[in-house]
């Protein structure tokens, strides 16, 4: 269970480095519109902010190219060492990850950024001590750090300790009210304790970032699951028109349908429309199954029940079906 948890923090840190990326992008978008234009030479922060432009949209040859035309003409360019690293992260070369930040901290000792950097980098490698030991040097440069609280929440959520964790990211939040990571996994934690706190940090992340679609998902995801299927129909209505064909979003709408509001005919319609997007889906065919059953369509329902075992003819769930009809 640690190790499955362990996986899902590193992959919610790296979420949200992605999400920091892309809240960025539009600003970078008008950079690089600006610099693109200019001469192909440019002075060390038109190099700067046309790596961060070109890694954000995921053109990292060219990202490198211009960051190392940067450092060309200041190797000690803290800026353009960070851009680097996070070039070399999108590469997968940690070893030049390592060297990089540790230059960086060489030529600027007191800059808190390449130390918060090595503690990102020492908690996706699993050294959660050495992780917390950079975050500590952080914070003795500089106590208002929300992204240095941010990452330590993380290193308790990795340890399964959500107490902690909750407080470090509302000390994230106390420092800096439109950080959008902490806020997030503070919905998060409350969601799973059923807290009705987190249909106000979810909200308050969608308005921060109100393109953030898996955003509206997580909420419609707690409002179902917490006694208000109608909104959180009408949020998976909104992701429909947002992200057509998606198959979870179809999905959820057919078991919202099927479950709380026991609109069958609806739900068949939702989970048709969940095959067609994925035909494999033995949740979505047996739910329509279910569906049919409810009806009193017993024959309908048999019939994909009996579907389901010809290719799965262990799947209990379907033959714990089937014997219910029978009796």
């Amino acid at each position: 269970m640690k190790k499955v948890f362990w996986i899902f923090a590193c992959m919610m840190l790296l979420a949200s480095c992605s999400e920091r990326a892309n809240n960025n992008k539009t600003d970078n978008k008008k950079v690089a519109v600006q610099t693109e234009v200019v001469a192909d030479t440019l002075d060390v922060n038109g190099y700067i902010d046309r790596a961060r432009w070109y890694l954000a949209n995921q053109q990292v040859g060219f990202a490198l190219r211009d960051i190392n035309s940067a450092l060309s003409l200041d190797g000690k360019n803290v800026d353009a060492l960070l851009v680097l690293s996070d070039i070399y992260y999108e590469l997968g070369d940690q070893d030049n990850i390592l060297l990089t930040l540790n230059k960086a901290t060489e030529v600027a000792p007191l800059d808190s950024r390449p130390i918060l950097k090595l503690a990102e980098l020492s908690f996706l490698q699993g050294n959660g001590n050495m992780s917390n030991a950079y975050i500590d040097k952080a914070l003795e440069l500089n106590s208002i750090n929300p992204q240095a609280y941010y990452m330590r929440g993380m290193i308790c959520m990795s340890k399964n300790d959500t107490v902690q964790a909750l407080k470090q990211f509302m000390k994230a939040r106390s420092q800096d009210d439109t950080f959008i990571d902490p806020a997030y996994q503070i919905a998060k934690i409350y969601s799973a304790q059923r807290n009705p706190m987190a249909r106000d940090f979810y909200a308050l992340v969608i308005q921060l970032a109100p393109d953030n679609w898996t955003t509206y998902y997580d909420l419609a995801m707690f409002l179902q699951d917490n006694g208000d299927p109608e909104k959180a129909l009408q949020i998976y209505d909104t992701l429909d028109v947002k992200i057509p064909g998606n198959y979870q979003v179809q999905f959820n709408k057919g078991y919202v349908n099927l479950v709380y509001l026991l609109e069958y005919d609806t739900a068949i319609e939702c989970f048709d429309k969940a095959l067609e997007i994925n035909p494999n889906s033995i949740d979505a065919l047996l739910n329509k199954g279910v569906a049919y059953e409810q009806k009193g369509n017993y024959k309908q329902a048999k019939s994909i029940y009996l579907q389901i075992l010809k290719d799965n003819p262990n799947y209990q769930l379907a033959i714990d079906a089937l014997r219910r009809i029978d009796e």
